[in-house]
């Protein structure tokens, strides 16, 4: 059974870091891609680019990992069927637990690595990120104005700007809605051009409109709404706050603390009797790191029962089937964090619910393979052709 093993662990170990390498080159390459819009042309240094770049790779190793372990368990599972090699083991007497067993042991391992990942280095990643990107909203305030599109990266306000001129540093067809809590009055401002500027030695934003209009609404007068126009308009933010320094362990965010953190923080709430949304919002980010930790173990699972039921061992079809149980996977969860975070769903549930789900639906392929059932995926490749020709009459 060592022979076995041994194995079937080193048939896991080349899927495993070619699918893991494939999928990181995808969600680089897409990154790339939304960053080249973003802060290329924009006067960034390339080194802050580089930077902000290795900072975004915390959240892809988070996502690629469990995937990269289901697709392992399809390729190396799969292989064994196609070769016929499960058949010839299953008719020496070895039981599809067995054979499962050194590909559970790998995933269990890869798990508690993911859990360190998650606790001492993903959070800090998460830290580090959150400065860079307010250090180039201060330097650069019109870097993280992307065009048509509405942004609160300037503390106080929503900005959205048709055009973005970075040269002359001017937005044009400017809008600006207010958010900060000190005026009861809610106002929305347009303007036709306008400039953002970073006073560093007073630390505050300065905000130049020209030829606007400015909306004001007043919540507890519905009738007492009003417009004016003007020439020119100055809007001062002061952010001394921001400028904090990364030892300081007071200003992390929810997603950029230990569990130990997260679980202090849980249990100050609860002694100051605070909202139940504000309570399941930590609980959220405390019972995420263990349940996508625990993903290695649930893609593992239902990985390796369709293996041996597809009887296909290439990269290219476990891939793609890998990012369709991932997806599932991952609507579950992010569904899940959604109605916590809103005080719907309670929390452990909500981060738990896609690995509950999905377990369960690996109990029920395993219990299908060791009785030798095939599975095959010809109704997808069919379900696309149908698609097309519909698309086609259509059209």
């Amino acid at each position: 059974m060592k022979i076995i093993s041994k194995y079937i662990s080193k048939e896991h170990a080349f899927p495993f870091f070619m699918s893991l390498g494939v999928i990181l080159f995808l969600f680089i390459l897409n990154i790339v891609m939304k960053m080249m819009t973003r802060f290329v042309g924009k006067g960034l240094d390339f080194v802050v680019i580089l930077e902000f770049f290795y900072l975004s790779m915390g959240w892809i190793m988070a996502l690629a990992v469990p995937m990269s372990v289901l697709v392992a368990a399809l390729v190396a599972y799969g292989r064994l069927a196609q070769d016929n090699e499960w058949s010839v083991l299953q008719s020496g007497g070895v039981s599809i637990y067995q054979l499962m067993a050194p590909g559970l042991a790998l995933a269990i391992l890869t798990s508690f690595g993911m859990m360190y990942f998650h606790n001492n280095i993903l959070p800090e990643m998460n830290h580090q990120s959150k400065i860079l990107k307010q250090s180039i909203t201060r330097k650069k305030p019109l870097a993280v104005i992307e065009p048509g599109i509405f942004v609160n990266d300037i503390p106080g306000f929503v900005i959205k700007a048709e055009t973005v001129d970075n040269e002359k540093n001017e937005i044009y067809k400017v809008v600006i809605l207010e958010t900060s809590m000190k005026n009861k009055e809610r106002r929305t401002i347009t303007a036709e051009k306008g400039n953002i500027t970073y006073e560093q030695n007073i630390k505050r934003y300065k905000i130049v409109l020209y030829d606007g209009e400015i909306a004001n609404l007043d919540p507890k007068k519905p009738d007492g709404y009003f417009r004016s126009k003007f020439s020119r308009m100055e809007l001062l933010k002061e952010v001394r706050g921001i400028d904090f320094e990364v030892k300081d362990k007071g200003r992390y965010g929810d997603r950029e603390k230990s569990v130990d953190s997260l679980r202090a923080k849980i249990t100050r709430l609860k002694k100051k009797r605070a909202s139940k949304i504000a309570i399941a919002q930590v609980e959220v980010e405390y019972y995420k790191k263990y349940a996508l930790s625990f993903a290695c173990i649930i893609m593992f699972l239902v990985g390796a029962p369709l293996g041996l039921m597809s009887g296909r061992g290439g990269m290219g079809a476990s891939i793609s089937m890998s990012f369709l149980i991932f997806t599932i996977y991952w609507f579950f969860l992010i569904s899940g964090e959604d109605l916590a975070d809103r005080g719907k769903l309670d929390s452990m549930w909500a981060m738990w619910n896609a690995n509950i789900i999905i377990g369960i639906l690996s109990l029920f392929l395993i219990r299908l393979a060791s009785k030798g059932t095939k599975m095959h995926f010809a109704f997808i490749t069919n379900s696309i052709a149908w698609v097309k020709r519909k698309f086609k009459q259509t059209k």
